[in-house]
């Protein structure tokens, strides 16, 4: 599933579970506070699922877990919170092979998600037909440059939360941006090309929640 998908459903939960309040049906607040390191946990899975980064994905549940534990146990695991997630880098760092060579991604979609981190991307897919790019409190750089568009475009969902997303495009290409911003927006920075030059169009859905995305040639 796209990460618009995942952004779109957090959202939502958190408007029926508000919603619900104001009707006195349920106390969201005090649900929220009991159980709000399932918004971690939820983020480890998500990561898990798009298949990212496996340590990352595993710090988040890992501390989310003991997050919530912390909360419905009568003990005090906070104290013990960092010491751990230091350990935990520290082993990460050990035992993580560092993969010096970049690869060129050729796939015709372009799918990653970018939490807490940075990417750089360069793409040389021969049939590109978009893809679905995420960042929350990290930026992603995408080079399209060397990329071929069917005749019939391409679109892309773009998903930034406190974050950027730098995207540079074909010469040829006429970008359409179309979204919906919240304490953010998007740059449309490609030059400006007469009608006859431009032959394909590549589409942007934008989400931005205090973060930009920019698209360049």
């Amino acid at each position: 599933m796209s990460n618009k998908f995942w952004i779109g459903l957090f959202f939502l939960a958190f408007g029926i579970g508000f919603l619900l309040h104001e009707f006195h049906i349920i106390d969201f607040p005090e649900i929220l506070s009991a159980w709000w390191p399932l918004i971690i946990i939820f983020i480890g899975i998500i990561q898990l699922v798009n298949r990212t980064s496996i340590a990352s994905s595993l710090l988040f549940l890992f501390v989310g877990v003991l997050l919530l534990l912390n909360q419905l146990l009568d003990v005090n695991l906070i104290t013990y919170l960092w010491p751990l997630i230091f350990i935990f880098i520290g082993f990460s760092i050990l035992f993580t092979r560092v993969k010096r060579e970049k690869r060129a991604h050729t796939n015709e979609e372009l799918n990653t998600s970018v939490i807490l981190s940075g990417a750089e991307i360069k793409s040389r897919s021969e049939n590109f037909q978009g893809g679905s790019i995420m960042t929350v409190l990290g930026g992603a750089e995408i080079d399209l440059r060397d990329i071929t568009i069917p005749e019939e475009g391409a679109t892309m969902d773009l998903t930034t939360v406190l974050g950027g997303i730098s995207i540079i495009v074909p010469e040829h290409v006429h970008v359409e941006f179309s979204g919906f911003p919240i304490l953010g927006g998007w740059e449309d920075s490609t030059s400006i090309r007469s009608e006859e030059d431009r032959q394909v169009v590549l589409k942007m859905n934008c989400l931005t929640i205090l973060g930009g995305v920019e698209v360049n040639n």
